[in-house]
């Protein structure tokens, strides 16, 4: 699967270690790598130096967005980026093994929408999403093929749908509560490892039966996630999973709230069928 990876903190915190660690797992997961960060609290020189010009998304914008669909281990790009100080409160970092789509850009995450009051969103998914039928119509708006992709763009109708019902109100338990319903929505049968990020927010959702999204505090207002605990032997300790089947904020490193838990919990003995027989898994078990 995907890996993931995302700071969440009040002050810019050096990443460089985690990063450089992290994208060498690349070798395993080879079908692209990509990165974001909120302009406004992150601090390396890196992007206007020395990479390709990043995705834009509008001189305003807060978010940079870089894509490729290469393993990062292989990318020049990625490099000389870790080559630089990286001191960010806000970044997520992904690496891509396919589950669907294509080896091209518009595959790799993270991926990026925007709401109807121009709040930025970007997500990162590990996982693989069998039961799509919230999701179907969604194939013919996104711009690539994958099942990450659409769910990004379900999850912002959800809040669009929310705030219009609220006036136009997108405040935080506006967002939260759309959010978490919806998510609670499309676990069922799915695996759905998320780290989302709406320029004030992260919000982080797991759901599988074993471990597999963590967190490390650094701090009292600081934080990074991954799919994998960073740091070698020395860090381990301090690595703990993150609790399953609930949505979880934080703002500022802090945790700011837990959404009740919900039912759907996804089995890593069921995708071990569904790889072996398909569609024809459940049979196996009847």
């Amino acid at each position: 699967m995907c890996e993931l990876f995302a700071v969440n903190a009040a002050r810019p915190v050096r990443v460089n270690a985690y990063l450089e660690e992290f994208f060498s797992h690349s070798h395993k997961r080879k079908d692209g790598w990509g990165i974001t960060w909120r302009k406004s609290c992150t601090n390396t020189a890196a992007p206007a130096q020395t990479l390709p010009k990043p995705e834009g998304h509008g001189d305003d914008s807060d978010v940079y967005l870089y894509r490729e669909p290469v393993a990062a281990w292989t990318s020049m790009a990625m490099g000389e980026f870790c080559a630089h100080a990286i001191d960010s409160c806000r970044l997520e970092a992904h690496i891509r093994l396919s589950t669907c789509g294509n080896t091209v850009r518009e595959n790799c995450h993270p991926f990026y929408a925007t709401d109807i009051s121009g709040r930025e969103w970007t997500l990162i998914h590990n996982g693989i999403l069998f039961n799509e039928e919230l999701l179907a119509t969604y194939d013919r708006k996104e711009a690539g093929q994958t099942d990450s992709e659409r769910a990004l763009l379900f999850l912002i109708d959800v809040v669009n749908e929310a705030a219009m019902r609220s006036v136009g109100d997108l405040g935080f338990d506006t967002r939260f509560q759309a959010l978490s319903e919806a998510i609670a929505q499309i676990s069922n049968l799915n695996r759905l490892n998320l780290i989302i990020d709406d320029g004030e927010y992260t919000y982080v959702h797991t759901n599988t039966n074993v471990d597999t999204l963590y967190f490390r505090r650094l701090s009292a207002d600081a934080i990074v996630f991954s799919t994998t605990p960073l740091g070698g032997e020395a860090e381990a300790p301090q690595w703990r999973p993150v609790p399953k089947n609930r949505l979880i904020a934080y703002k500022e490193g802090r945790l700011v709230r837990t959404s009740a838990p919900h039912g759907y919990v996804f089995c890593e003995t069921i995708l071990d069928l569904r790889r072996k027989f398909g569609d024809d898994w459940a049979k196996v078990l009847s």
